[in-house]
Order: structure tokens, then C-alpha cells, then sequence
């Protein structure tokens, strides 16, 4: 019986032993897992939010060209050409808008880029060139808006 328990407390000291790391190793393991999911979410969010910044100030220049053909001659094939452009470029901006909807972690990133988007959609409506700029400089400074709060979201 001497003997029986010195190998009993060892044997419970190796299942101890092999419990207890087993448990640090699943939960070093869920953090690892959590560190990586958590650096992919941040690297897809800015792709998404990048490119949608380079489409809305895509679109910004193209709803600019837009204006100025349609006041240089409504009627000519370059008017046509700059007005089918800036409904390719606006179908491109709301795709990228739809990225960022389906990804973003905040709902005032998400009215962000709509309102950046419909600000710069708009542009091409000004009656003449001083609105122009005050459209452009709007959707200008609601890309910035996104892009500031789309920022603190990538953290």
C-alpha cells in the first residue's frame, strides 16, 4: 500500500497536469484565432472604405465633366459621352456603397457614405458655376466626414 499511493498522486498530478494545459492551449488558441479574424475584419473594411472613396471622388470628377459638357453644348456627342460616363461611375460608387453597408461596424459610417454619395451625385445639378462649387465642395466634405469615421472604425 506504501507504494500504491506515491503513483496514485502522480497519475492525478499528470491528469491535472495534462487538463490545465489543455485548457491554456484552447484559450491561447481562441485568442489567436480572435487576433487573425479580427486583422482580416480590418483589412477588408479598408479595402471596402478605400475603394469606396476612390469611387465617390470618381464620380465627383465625373459629375463635373457632366456639368461643364451639358454647359458647353447639350446637344453634342461629348455631352452624351461625359453624361454616360457619370452614370457608369455612379452605378460604381453605389456598388461600393453596398460594400460598405454590408461591412461597416457602424450604422453612422453606413449614413456617412449614403450621405457622401448622394451629395456627390448631385453635383452635376448646379445652375451655374458658383453652386457647382458649392456642390462640389459639399460632397467633398462629406467624403471627409466618411472618411474620418470610417477611421475610428477600422480600430
Amino acid at each position: 500500500m506504501n507504494g500504491a499511493l506515491p503513483t496514485l498522486v502522480a497519475v492525478l498530478g499528470t491528469i491535472l497536469g495534462v487538463v490545465v494545459t489543455h485548457l491554456f492551449q484552447r484559450t491561447s488558441s481562441e485568442r489567436a484565432q480572435n487576433f487573425t479574424l479580427s486583422q482580416q475584419l480590418r483589412s477588408e473594411r479598408l479595402a471596402v472604405y478605400s475603394d469606396f472613396a476612390g469611387a465617390v471622388t470618381e464620380l465627383r470628377r465625373g459629375q463635373q465633366d457632366r456639368w461643364h459638357r451639358r454647359r458647353e453644348d447639350p446637344e453634342s456627342p461629348h455631352h452624351f459621352d461625359a453624361r454616360t460616363e457619370s452614370y457608369r461611375l455612379r452605378g460604381v460608387a453605389l456598388h461600393a456603397l453596398f460594400r460598405v453597408q454590408l461591412i461597416a461596424g457602424s450604422p453612422a459610417v453606413v449614413d456617412a457614405a449614403r450621405s457622401a454619395y448622394e451629395q456627390t451625385s448631385a453635383i452635376h445639378q448646379a445652375a451655374d458655376t458658383r453652386e457647382l462649387s458649392a456642390n462640389s465642395e459639399r460632397a467633398k466634405e462629406g467624403l471627409e466626414q466618411f472618411i474620418v469615421l470610417a477611421s475610428t472604425n477600422l480600430k
